[in-house]
C-alpha cells in the first residue's frame, strides 16, 4: 500500500469552521442582554423601593389608628367630665329665681371650669328643643348655629340621638342630657374649641405625605378633619370611608358599622376605628408614594447602585468577552497547529497516534489509517489494545521506553519496532515520540508519530527478524 495511492483523492485540509462566541453580533448580543438585565435589575430595586415605603407606611397608618383611637376616646372622656363638672353651675344659673349678679358669677365661675376643656361653651334647651341659655364663652364661628338635637337619620324605627355634629369650619358641638340635681335630664349641647380631637386627627401623619384623616358621626358626616394643604379630604374620601365602614343606605333599620376597617382600594389605604361605642368613627386615608417620589428620596442611594451596577456590567462582559477571545485564539492556533500536523504527516508518509494517559484512550489519525490499516481508522481503543499491535519480539522494549515517558524518566522517544496490519502482515516503523506535561509536571498525553522504514531492503531483511528461515511475505512502503 502506498501513500501516494491512498490519498490520491485528497484535495487539501479545510479547517473546521466553529462558532466563535468573540463574534461581533454576538458580542452586541451579550452585551445588549447585560444592558436589559441592568435595566431590569434598577426596575425590580424601584419596585421594591416603592413596596417597601408602602408597606412601611401602612404599617405607620394602622398603628396611628390604634393610638388615634386611644386619643379620640380620651378626648371624649374629657368632654363628658367637662359636661358632668359643668351641670351642677348650669343648673344653678338655670334656676327661675337667680339674680342678675348670681348668674354673671356663675357664668364666671362655669368659664373657669371650661378654659382647661376641649368645651368652650354650653347652650341649653328647653322642652321645645329651642335654645334656652348659653354658657362660657360663645366663639363667632358658632353664634346663631347651633341646631337643637336631632337624630340619625340611618337609625330607622328606632331613634337615635346625633352626638357630634358640625358648627363651622373645624369647630363642632357634641350633645348629651346634663344631669339636674332633681334627677331630670337637661338637653346640652357642648360647643367645642376648635382644637377639639385635632391631636387623634394628626396621628394620621404617619401615614406619610398624601394623608387624610376625619372625625365622622353616625350619619357619615365628617365633622372634623386633619389633611395636609396639597391633599384635603375630600368628598371621595368620605365616600370610600362609609363604603369601607359598610354603612347601609339612610332609613334602614341598622345604623351600627363595622368596629374597625382596614385594607386598601382605589389606590389608597384606609384605617378605622370606632369611638364611643360605635358612636364616632375616626377614619385615617393614606396614599401609595410614587415611584418618581421614591426615587427622589432615594436618589443617591439609586445613583451610586446604578454605578456600581453599570460599572460591575461593564468589567463583567469586558472579562467574559476577553476570556472568550482569549479561548477563541486557542482553539483557532489548535485547529491551526493540527492542520499543520496532519499536512506535515501526510507529507512525510506519517501517523499519528493521540494517547491520552488519564483515561488509557488511544486514537488514532486518519493518516495512521491510511498507510497501515487500509484506510479504515480503527475506533479509539486502551493502550493495552495498541501494545497488542506490536510485534512480540519489540513489545518488551516498548513497554520499557512507554513506561519511562510515563514516569517522567523520559519526556521523548525514537526507536524502531515493527507493527501488524490490519492485513495481518507486519511491517517496521520508527516511531519517534513527545510527553505532553500538565500544570503539575505529570505526563498527560503522549503523541508517537510513526513512519514506514525506507524501501532499501532492510525492512524485508527484518520483517520477521529471520532472512534465512523463511521468505518475507510482505512489506508496505
Amino acid at each position: 500500500m502506498t501513500r501516494a495511492n491512498s490519498s490520491s483523492d485528497r484535495t487539501g485540509v479545510r479547517l473546521v469552521r466553529r462558532l466563535e462566541r468573540s463574534d461581533p453580533f454576538l458580542k452586541r448580543a451579550v452585551q445588549a442582554a447585560a444592558l436589559i438585565g441592568c435595566i431590569l435589575g434598577m426596575l425590580i430595586y424601584a419596585w421594591q423601593a416603592v413596596y417597601g415605603e408602602t408597606a412601611a407606611s401602612r404599617r405607620a397608618l394602622t398603628e396611628a389608628a390604634a393610638a388615634g383611637q386611644v386619643a379620640a376616646e380620651a378626648e371624649v372622656a374629657r368632654i363628658q367630665s367637662a359636661a358632668l363638672s359643668a351641670a351642677p353651675l348650669v343648673a344653678a344659673a338655670n334656676a327661675p329665681d337667680i339674680t342678675v349678679a348670681e348668674r354673671v358669677a356663675l357664668n364666671a365661675a362655669l368659664r373657669r371650669l371650661l378654659a382647661h376643656s376641649p368645651v368652650t361653651a354650653i347652650v341649653v334647651f328647653s322642652p321645645e328643643d329651642k335654645p334656652a341659655g348659653v354658657h362660657g364663652e360663645m366663639p363667632s364661628d358658632a353664634a346663631g348655629l347651633i341646631a337643637p338635637p336631632s337624630t340619625s337619620r340611618r337609625a330607622g324605627r328606632e331613634l337615635l340621638a346625633l352626638e357630634l355634629t358640625p358648627v363651622s369650619n373645624q369647630r363642632a358641638a357634641y350633645y348629651l342630657q346634663l344631669p339636674m340635681p332633681d334627677g331630670s335630664a337637661l338637653p346640652a349641647a357642648m360647643v367645642l374649641r376648635t382644637g377639639a380631637f385635632q391631636s387623634a386627627l394628626n396621628i394620621g401623619a404617619a401615614a406619610g405625605p398624601g394623608w387624610r384623616a376625619a372625625l365622622l358621626n353616625r350619619d357619615g358626616q365628617a365633622v372634623l378633619t386633619a389633611a395636609t394643604a396639597t391633599a384635603p379630604f375630600s368628598e371621595a374620601d368620605l365616600q370610600l370611608a362609609v363604603t369601607a365602614l359598610g354603612w347601609r343606605p339612610l332609613h334602614a333599620e341598622e345604623s351600627s358599622a363595622a368596629s374597625r376597617v382596614e385594607g386598601q382600594h382605589t389606590g389608597a389605604f384606609i384605617e378605622t376605628r370606632a369611638i364611643s361605642g360605635d358612636m364616632l368613627q375616626i377614619a385615617y386615608i393614606g396614599a401609595p408614594r410614587s415611584v418618581l417620589s421614591v426615587l427622589s428620596a432615594r436618589r443617591y442611594e439609586f445613583a451610586a447602585l446604578l454605578g456600581a451596577a453599570l460599572l460591575a456590567m461593564i468589567l463583567a462582559i469586558s472579562i467574559v468577552q476577553n476570556e472568550w477571545q482569549r479561548h477563541d485564539l486557542q482553539v483557532r492556533d489548535a485547529d491551526l497547529v493540527a492542520a499543520r500536523a496532519d499536512v506535515t504527516c501526510d507529507l512525510l508518509a506519517a501517523g499519528v497516534i493521540d494517547w491520552s494517559v488519564a483515561d488509557g484512550r488511544v486514537d488514532y489519525s486518519e493518516g495512521w489509517a491510511d498507510m497501515f490499516a487500509q484506510g479504515a481508522e480503527p475506533t479509539s481503543e486502551e493502550i493495552f489494545d495498541w501494545i497488542a499491535r506490536i510485534h512480540p519480539d519489540d513489545r518488551l522494549a516498548a513497554r520499557d521506553t512507554y513506561q519511562a515517558m510515563l514516569e517522567g524518566r523520559e519526556t521523548e522517544l525514537v526507536h524502531r519496532m515493527r507493527i501488524r496490519m490490519s492485513s495481518g502482515l507486519w511491517v517496521q516503523v520508527v516511531e519517534r515520540g513527545r510527553a505532553i506535561l500538565g500544570p503539575d509536571g505529570l505526563t498527560r498525553h503522549i503523541v508517537l508519530v510513526q513512519t514506514t522504514e525506507p524501501a532499501d531492503g532492510s525492512a524485508l531483511r527484518n520483517a520477521f527478524g529471520d532472512t534465512t528461515a523463511k521468505p518475507v511475505e510482505a512489506v508496505a512502503v
